[in-house]
């Protein structure tokens, strides 16, 4: 069960990397522009994506988020102050995950809604909700991404199996709960895997 969060914890990563790079080759106009999506614009949803990360480490680590206040507030008004913020968030994420075992899994975890409605869950299933709210709202990017004009065939393969591939490959120093790790190597990306695009995949 660890290894399966860990995973996805690392997938987080990787698949936030692939965003980040293309969005840095946008226009502030195209990358601000609402496009009518349930936070707007690709940089409002990314803020989105980075707060309810946040949010839900926050309450498995029985603490309180109080500088959130609503699921709309931009954390960072900068494209790199976020996207450094959110690389930071998502090593810990997986720095988290990683001293997890399964009993630690399987405890139950009280928090308090933004409604104020009290919860209570497993600590795996707060990851899985949480992972899967990131795939959510990084598809509603990815289809902005299409809209500002990237071609298709310019975008890198995101599907599991693709970072599962490049987590397995012998070349992949990258990632924690690989067999061979270092900080100091950047992510291969899933078209220097596969040896070209892998848009389609299904």
């Amino acid at each position: 069960m660890n290894q399966s969060v860990l995973a996805m914890a690392n997938y987080n990563r990787w698949v936030n990397e692939h965003i980040y790079d293309l969005c840095s080759d946008l226009t502030a106009e195209d990358y601000r522009l609402d496009r009518k999506v349930f936070f707007g614009s690709i940089h409002n949803t990314l803020n989105h994506i980075l707060l309810v990360d946040v949010l839900w480490l926050a309450r498995l680590q029985g603490l309180e988020a109080n500088s959130i206040h609503s699921l709309d507030q931009i954390l960072y008004d900068d494209f790199d102050e976020l996207r450094s913020e959110h690389a930071d968030h998502d090593r810990t994420v997986i720095d988290f995950t990683d001293a997890l075992d399964d009993d630690a899994l399987r405890k139950k975890v009280k928090y308090c809604r933004m409604d104020g409605r009290p919860g209570e869950s497993t600590m795996h299933e707060v990851l899985w909700t949480m992972f899967n709210h990131q795939t959510h709202h990084r598809g509603q990017v990815h289809a902005m991404l299409s809209q500002s004009g990237i071609k298709n065939s310019d975008l890198p393969g995101l599907d599991v199996v693709d970072f599962l591939r490049c987590w397995d490959h012998p070349v992949n120093k990258y990632y924690v709960g690989a067999p061979c790790q270092t900080d100091d190597l950047p992510a291969p990306t899933a078209k220097e895997i596969w040896g070209g695009s892998s848009v389609g995949r299904a």
